[in-house]
């Protein structure tokens, strides 16, 4: 991966770097750059593939985070303690409360040290999922932008990136256990410690099936990251007897069978019935709760609507979301729109009939449950009020006006994956023992424990990466040299 370049025998307590990180995504290079403002003097960071940025260039790039200076430009009064408790809440306690607390007490400075770096970000704050206030950072320039930036830092730090060179086995001292460095094949870099940063492994099938089954089960999985995300991490966490956390945890969202576009939001005006036939949720409910949501209703659902509201949208070229991002440029929803639905009504991927109770056969439900379920929202659209879930007034639109459709959806897109190493509120990693393995870092979607069974929503993946990435890589920095004990001596 790089040379020594010294020469001559080593003693025990020499390396060829301090730090050693894998992974070059917003994890990785922020804990690489962290490592080396606490003091690090050499870090290199070694990257499978030959890109830098890992699934967090494609991604938005938001980040959530409470208590920061863009909050207050914009007059939002919020507080780290009140994030940690809706977190807490809406997870029911069931995460890792040493590194979340970490996490979210990180996450606004984070941020802020991101601006300072460079990232520049928009003034309109967004809400990730039901939070009461807005805490959501919308960089400009998204994922690739807070990357570059990161990159450019690191460049600037002088910290070694070294591409093409997936890590596929930790060295390990005999004797210790601690963490001595990594290798890729035959080529082995020592080190005082080893950060994991690898992302997740939604780009490995077998190891979506048996880690995260609710997305593989769907039958229409697809993952819109990076091709190096094959989990790396569950490897190398055998190695050490590392404890994994986390199982069937990440983040899907509702999809048609019509391609593999991404499409973060429903609009508004669709009404969504489960197998029985019956309302269940606001439409416009954020992407993480309506995951949540559809996993309650047997990881299926369809989208109902009658013609007339279809052409009113098509024509009026909006897509109708909840909320838009700033800086979006999308104004037509990719899939609810009349040329693309028509397609797929041809295509057989669209129910499409003269009556309700003809639609409800076709997919298959209760004709009567649906039939009901249709008379009363349209009551609730003509009183101006969601009487059953409260959805928006301005999304309400009556489902009325032969012909009727029907879209069939599944959580079909795999955005993240949550299961992987636990870690303590420093970023080390814990053996199954129960103690942190000398030597050893994790951050970012490669850990577990931190996003818990609700994603609590936009940025908390990008705040696990880089507010627990600068943790990781800050202790990394400052842990203690391992050594190797005298002949016989017996270790601590």
């Amino acid at each position: 991966m790089m040379p020594t370049g010294r020469g001559g025998k080593r003693t025990v307590d020499e390396h060829d770097v301090d730090v050693v990180v894998i992974g070059s995504g917003a994890a990785g290079l922020t804990a690489a750059l962290a490592a080396r403002e606490a003091g690090a003097a050499r870090v290199l960071v070694a990257e499978a593939e030959p890109i830098v940025g890992g699934s967090s260039r494609l991604s938005g790039g938001l980040m959530m985070g409470a208590g920061t200076r863009y909050q207050r430009a914009a007059g939002i009064d919020d507080s780290p303690d009140a994030l940690f408790h809706d977190y807490f809440l809406l997870n029911r306690w069931n995460v890792d409360a040493a590194p979340v607390r970490a996490m979210i007490d990180g996450a606004g400075p984070a941020i802020e040290w991101l601006g300072d770096l460079g990232v520049e970000y928009y003034p309109d704050l967004v809400y990730g999922g039901d939070e009461p206030v807005p805490r959501v950072h919308v960089p400009i320039g998204r994922g690739q932008g807070v990357v570059d930036v990161l990159h450019r830092a690191c460049r600037d730090a002088e910290v070694d990136i070294a591409l093409g060179r997936r890590v596929d086995r930790l060295l390990v001292d005999p004797v210790t256990g601690g963490v001595r460095g990594v290798a890729v094949g035959g080529d082995e870099i020592t080190a005082h410690a080893v950060v994991v940063a690898t992302g997740g492994f939604g780009n490995a099938p077998d190891l979506l099936e048996r880690h995260f089954p609710s997305a593989a089960g769907t039958g229409w999985a697809w993952y819109i990251g990076a091709d190096g995300a094959r989990g790396d991490a569950l490897a190398l966490a055998g190695q050490v007897d590392a404890q994994v956390v986390g199982r069937d945890r990440g983040l899907r969202l509702l999809h048609a069978a019509f391609d593999r576009i991404y499409e973060a939001y429903l609009p508004g005006w669709v009404v969504l019935v489960n197998a029985d036939g019956h309302r269940f949720a606001d439409e416009t409910a954020p992407y993480g709760i309506m995951d949540h949501l559809i996993r309650a209703q047997g990881n299926r659902a369809f989208a109902i609507f009658d013609r007339a509201t279809l052409d009113a949208a098509t024509a009026a070229g909006a897509a109708r979301y909840k909320q838009t991002i700033p800086g979006s440029t999308k104004r037509q929803s990719p899939h609810f729109n009349a040329d693309v639905i028509d397609q797929m009504v041809r295509e057989g991927k669209v129910a499409v009939a003269d009556t309700v109770e003809a639609l409800a056969e076709q997919i298959g439900v209760p004709p009567s449950h649906l039939c009901g379920t249709v008379d009363r929202y349209n009551r609730s659209v003509a009183a101006g009020a969601d009487a059953d879930h409260g959805k928006g007034a301005k999304f309400l639109e009556p489902i009325a006006v032969a012909p009727f459709h029907a879209v069939e959806l599944r959580p079909a897109t795999v955005c993240f994956t949550a299961f992987g190493l636990r870690i303590d509120g420093e970023a080390r990693v814990r053996g199954n023992d129960g103690r942190a393995i000398p030597g050893l870092f994790a951050a970012g979607e490669c850990t577990g424990g931190v996003v818990g069974e609700q994603y609590v929503g936009s940025g908390n993946s990008y705040a696990n990466c880089v507010a627990v990435g600068r943790v990781a890589g800050a202790t990394a920095a400052r842990s203690p040299k391992p050594t190797t004990p005298n002949p016989g001596e017996v270790p601590a």
